[in-house]
C-alpha cells in the first residue's frame, strides 16, 4: 500500500513518521550524477521540470498536497516535441522483474493534472527502467504506467490522486522488449506485471530493473503536472521521495552599507535576511 505520511520532522535529507523513511528531494540534476539520485532523464526543449512550493498556490493543489508543501512539476507547451521527465538509475539494478513480483513489489505515487490542460487524457506517467539483454548489445527499455489506460475516461483534474500499483495492480505498455513491436502510448494492449511474465517467459522475470522515472510525454500538448511520494519496495529496497523545493539558505549582507545623501555618508551595520523561495 502506498504510503501516507501525515506527520514529519524535517531534516536534512530524510523525513520520519512512524517507522517510514523518505528521501527528501530539494534538487533536479541536468544529467546523472549519481545512483539514486533524481535527474531530467528525458527533458526536451519546450519540456519543463522543476521543484515548487505549492504555498500560497491555492485550490486541492495546495490543500490537498499529500507530502509537506512542495511538488515536482512538469510542463509541456504546444508542440508535440516537447517533453518532460525525470527519474534516477541505479546501475547495479534495482532487482529483477521476478524478484519485484515475487517479493511482492510496491509502485506508487500522487499526481495531480490540471483542468487547464489543453490533452485531457495525459497524465504524470511512471515508468520503470529495464535492460534487456536480448539483442546484440544491452539496451534499456521501459515498462510504463499511464492513469488514463487505467480508470474509465479521462485522469481526474483539479484534485490529487493516489496510485497504488504491484506485480497484479496496473497495467503497463512497452517501447519495445525483447524485440516485440513497440507498443508506444497503446494502453489498450497493457498488461499487469505478472501478465508480462506470463506473456514473456522467463526472459522477463530475469530482466534487471536499472531505474525509474516520472514524465509527460511528447505528442501530450500543454500539461502542467506535478507530482510526489514516489515509491518503490521490493524485499531489497524500501526508496520513498518527497519532493520539495529547496529552500534559500541565509545571505549575510555586507557589514558595513553606505548610505549617500546631501554629501553625506551613513555607515550601518544589517543583519541576516531570510527568504523562502518562490517556484
Amino acid at each position: 500500500m502506498h504510503k501516507k505520511l501525515a506527520t514529519a520532522i524535517l531534516l536534512p535529507t530524510l523525513f520520519f513518521a512512524g517507522t517510514a523513511t523518505a528521501t527528501v528531494v530539494s534538487e533536479i540534476k541536468s544529467s546523472y550524477t549519481g545512483d539514486y539520485i533524481w535527474y531530467e532523464n528525458d527533458v526536451r526543449p519546450g519540456g519543463m521540470a522543476s521543484l515548487e512550493d505549492l504555498t500560497g498556490k491555492g485550490g486541492n493543489l495546495e490543500t490537498n498536497s499529500p507530502y509537506q508543501n512542495g511538488a515536482a512539476k512538469l510542463t509541456t507547451g504546444n508542440d508535440n516535441s516537447h517533453k518532460a521527465e525525470i527519474g534516477f538509475s541505479v546501475k547495479s539494478g534495482l532487482g529483477t522483474l521476478g524478484t519485484f513480483i515475487n517479493s511482492g513489489g510496491q509502485l506508487g505515487y500522487d499526481y495531480h493534472k490540471s483542468s487547464t490542460d489543453i490533452d485531457k487524457a495525459p497524465a504524470a506517467s511512471i515508468k520503470l527502467h529495464i535492460l534487456d539483454t536480448s539483442g546484440i548489445a544491452p539496451t534499456v527499455k521501459y515498462l510504463v504506467y499511464e492513469a488514463y489506460g487505467n480508470m474509465p475516461g479521462n485522469p481526474v483534474v483539479d484534485t490529487w490522486n493516489t496510485v497504488d500499483i504491484d506485480s497484479g495492480n496496473g497495467t503497463f505498455w512497452h517501447n519495445g522488449l525483447f524485440g516485440e513491436s513497440n507498443m508506444a502510448g497503446n494502453v489498450a494492449g497493457g498488461k499487469t506485471i505478472a501478465d508480462w511474465a506470463t506473456y514473456f517467459g522467463d526472459k522477463f522475470s530475469d530482466a534487471l530493473i536499472v531505474g525509474l522515472s516520472i514524465g509527460v510525454g511528447s505528442y501530450n500538448l500543454g500539461q502542467t503536472a506535478h507530482f510526489d511520494g514516489v515509491e518503490f519496495q521490493t524485499k531489497d529496497h524500501d526508496l520513498f521521495y518527497d519532493f520539495e523545493a529547496p529552500q534559500i539558505s541565509a545571505v549575510p549582507l555586507p557589514a558595513a552599507l553606505p548610505l549617500y545623501g546631501a554629501g553625506v555618508a551613513l555607515l550601518g551595520l544589517m543583519g541576516w535576511r531570510r527568504r523562502k523561495a518562490a517556484a
